[in-house]
């Protein structure tokens, strides 16, 4: 290696030294993606993310942007490596943090059996064909690694690099909509925040849920002030695409993507001018008002909430903490099971309603918890609950500052709760689902407390001034 080293520097004239350390680290390359093409191709992303994060920022924002990302992935990998150190790889072919990983790589590692011709051992047929769990993202595991070859453990690399280019793509949006400030304070939420740094490094539907989200939210607000046709043809292009794919990661993210886009759409349409706004508000109510009463109407509503009150009480029989926000009656487990709900009346699914949504917003209350973990859970929602606050003071602010980036992001945590508040019926699964919500939402909470921050720093400012004077 010295002698080629020797002629490449008499020939180039670059230092002996400079191809010796190139060479070395092409070795160290090849034999890295010979083990793991994976970590390589990881590796390259995360190098294109983090230049793209710190692309137009000042020097000081920089280092911040630059020193959160890179804490963010250290951080991950560091717990990346210590389940892989940790589990018993005598009992399981790879380790994993939830029941549902197992699901969800097994799954990907049967598809890519049958796309290369090898058979099925008759317990992975039996799930194989069954309905339960499938998902997308198997289909996105079992391509990467047709490609790149087996990867179950490298399927957390790929979570981790969504997450943070998710995390990049709103940051930049937020920056742009929002300030440096609020757009910094809600990264740092999205990085760190103890369930979704767990929910990043995890092989859920979470990550491509987040990095989905923001890819339609970014594109959007780039269609809608992109200064040049062809980048809004690429944004359009991202949104179809990103539509598309995350329809298939979950059954009902589909409609809370196109009803947040189109929650989005109207609200900027109708507060353009206060006189559209008032007009469109007296519609709304005299429309509203009368569509409600007529029997189709009223029959397509109840239908979509007996619907919603099935899946909630499956949910509740699914193993774990549940919670109940029917009344007591449905919930009878000699209640027949092949239940329509036809006997659910308004007045009760009214009830059913309310009680959805001040769930949503409260639980898991603190004196409820019942076990350690539980307890261990009430810091981040105590946080939960500063986090609703400042959204609402955010979301007046974001009204006067950038108003289509506010109610795509209000369309999106508006519509996405109203779908879990509905449907759930598990706390845990209830509490990881609701963090869809909160990376959307984080950003105008980061907003109103970046406004508040500012109001009280003016009005001390204010006071010190006038106690000087006197």
């Amino acid at each position: 290696m010295r002698s080629i080293a020797g002629f490449m520097a008499r020939t180039m004239g670059l230092p002996r030294l400079s191809w010796i350390a190139a060479g070395a680290a092409g070795v160290l390359v090849g034999v890295a993606f010979t083990l793991s093409p994976t970590s390589v191709w990881f590796g390259l992303v995360m190098l294109a993310v983090l230049a793209w994060a710190q692309r137009g920022l000042g020097p000081r924002e920089r280092r911040w942007v630059v020193g959160l990302l890179g804490a963010a992935l250290v951080t991950r990998l560091a717990a990346l490596a210590a389940v892989f150190v940790l589990a018993d790889h005598s009992r399981d072919p790879f380790a994993v943090l939830f029941i549902d990983e197992r699901l969800m790589i097994s799954r990907s590692m049967w598809l890519l059996n049958v796309a290369l011709g090898n058979e099925l051992a008759p317990d992975d047929r039996i799930g194989w064909y069954g309905n339960y769990g499938r998902s997308g993202l198997q289909d996105i595991l079992a391509y990467w690694q047709l490609w790149f070859g087996p990867a179950p453990h490298g399927a957390r690399l790929i979570s981790v690099a969504m997450w943070l280019a998710g995390a990049v793509i709103l940051h930049r949006t937020a920056r742009r909509s929002f300030g440096p400030l609020p757009a910094l304070g809600a990264f740092a939420v999205v990085l760190f925040m103890p369930t979704l740094f767990v929910w990043s490094v995890s092989v859920l539907k979470e990550a491509p849920m987040f990095f989905l989200t923001a890819v339609a939210i970014g594109s959007a607000m780039a269609l809608a002030r992109a200064p040049r046709w062809s980048e809004r043809v690429v944004g359009v292009i991202l949104l179809i695409v990103a539509v598309a794919v995350i329809s298939s990661i979950r059954k009902t993210a589909l409609f809370v993507t196109l009803g947040g886009l189109s929650f989005a759409a109207v609200g900027c349409t109708v507060t353009r001018r206060a006189w559209v706004c008032a007009v469109a508000l007296v519609l709304a109510v005299g429309v509203g008002s009368w569509a409600v009463r007529q029997p189709a109407a009223q029959d397509l509503i109840m239908r979509q909430l007996r619907s919603a009150a099935i899946y909630h009480v499956v949910n509740v029989s699914v193993e774990g903490y549940s919670y109940k926000v029917l009344d007591e009656e449905y919930y009878d487990p000699n209640y027949n099971h092949g239940r329509d709900f036809s006997n659910l009346t308004p007045e009760q699914a009214a009830r059913f309603v309310v009680r959805g949504f001040v769930h949503f917003l409260t639980a898991p209350l603190p004196w409820t918890a019942i076990s350690r973990s539980a307890l261990a859970f009430l810091p981040q929602q105590m946080a939960w609950y500063i986090l609703v606050m400042l959204a609402a003071v955010g979301a007046a602010a974001g009204f006067r500052r950038d108003r289509a980036f506010t109610w795509l992001l209000l369309g999106n945590a508006l519509v996405g709760s109203v779908t879990i508040a509905l449907f759930g019926g598990n706390e845990g699964t209830f509490v990881r689902i609701r963090d869809s919500v909160v990376v959307v939402i984080v950003w105008l909470s980061a907003l109103g407390g970046s406004v508040m921050l500012e109001w009280y720093v003016r009005r001390f400012s204010r006071g010190a001034q006038h106690a000087h004077s006197r």
